[in-house]
């Protein structure tokens, strides 16, 4: 397909101190064979050498927009600050430290335009280190096409996260509730966007995360997601009990989908016994990996 004249791509980078590879991540996907993109950089007030980075960026090649806010209002608000500014029919969270294949945002786009009930394409992916060694760590994730929508919505709800980074519909985005700021947003965004449509896998592209953290326990993980700096709590009560809006939230998201009442009551129903299954098995795979 002709990339330059394809519909519009926005890829949103909300970034916070990201000078070891932001060159590198931008550079990636300024070598995307699709022309049609806009890269929106969100610097959520960096204290590195991001922003230097990123006015560059902007400088060199028009397609690229940097902006920078005047003091850090947590991970979750920038997130949703870029994708408020996206142009494109298709959107694209992007981390300042991951790696895409030349072909990914042009295999996904097509996916999405050729199946109009899909909410997002999903690209392989991989977890690798500091150097750019890829990691013996499981990434799978299922196409839901053959799937009821209550078995896409548990393949959701029992599988990871790496689809918030995948290219979506932006018109299905803007019909949630964005990145909320709780531990454990990313999980109901995802589910919203499955009651709207199907997951795509496209196994023949692929993307790298990197792991840029040191191994952390559960609760290592909760002290970080209510921390000061990373901006995903706000009151008194969510930093006590930093999993509590969680499964609310889900409940929240099934009740307003625009699901038939039979399927809405099915879900809620499964969801009251499933969520505290669904936290144990997180605390002890995190601490698994944490020990490995």
């Amino acid at each position: 397909m002709p990339t330059a004249t394809g519909p519009l791509v926005t890829i949103g980078m909300p970034i916070y101190n990201e000078e070891h590879y932001l060159q590198s991540a931008i550079d990636s996907l300024l070598a995307q064979d699709y022309e049609n993109i806009q890269i929106l950089i969100s610097d959520n007030a960096s204290t590195d050498s991001s922003a230097a980075i990123g006015v560059r960026a902007a400088a060199e090649d028009a397609r690229v927009h940097y902006s920078c806010a005047d003091e850090n209002i947590g991970s979750a608000a920038n997130f949703c600050r870029v994708a408020d500014m996206a142009e494109g029919k298709y959107f694209m969270w992007a981390a300042g430290h991951d790696e895409w294949a030349p072909d990914l945002i042009s295999t996904s786009v097509i996916a999405l335009e050729q199946n109009a009930g899909a909410s997002i394409a999903v690209a392989a992916s991989y977890w690798i280190d500091a150097s750019g060694e890829r990691l013996d760590r499981d990434t799978d994730y299922p196409d839901t096409r053959s799937q009821g929508l209550i078995g896409r919505f548990l393949t959701v709800f029992w599988g990871n996260m790496h689809p918030v980074l995948s290219l979506m519909r932006t018109d299905h985005l803007r019909r949630t509730k964005s990145m909320q700021s709780f531990a454990g947003a990313d999980l109901v965004l995802l589910s919203d966007m499955v009651l709207q449509g199907d997951f795509v896998l496209e196994p023949n592209t692929w993307w790298h995360r990197r792991d840029v953290r040191n191994k952390e326990t559960h609760s290592e993980r909760m002290q970080r997601y209510t921390s000061v700096e990373f901006g995903q709590v706000k009151t008194a009560l969510d930093r006590r009990f930093p999993i509590l809006r969680l499964p609310l939230a889900l409940m929240s998201t099934v009740w307003r989908a625009r699901i038939p009442l039979t399927q809405r009551l099915v879900l809620l129903l499964l969801l009251l016994p499933l969520m505290p299954v669904r936290y144990i098995v997180g605390v002890r795979k995190a601490n698994k990996q944490a020990g490995s």
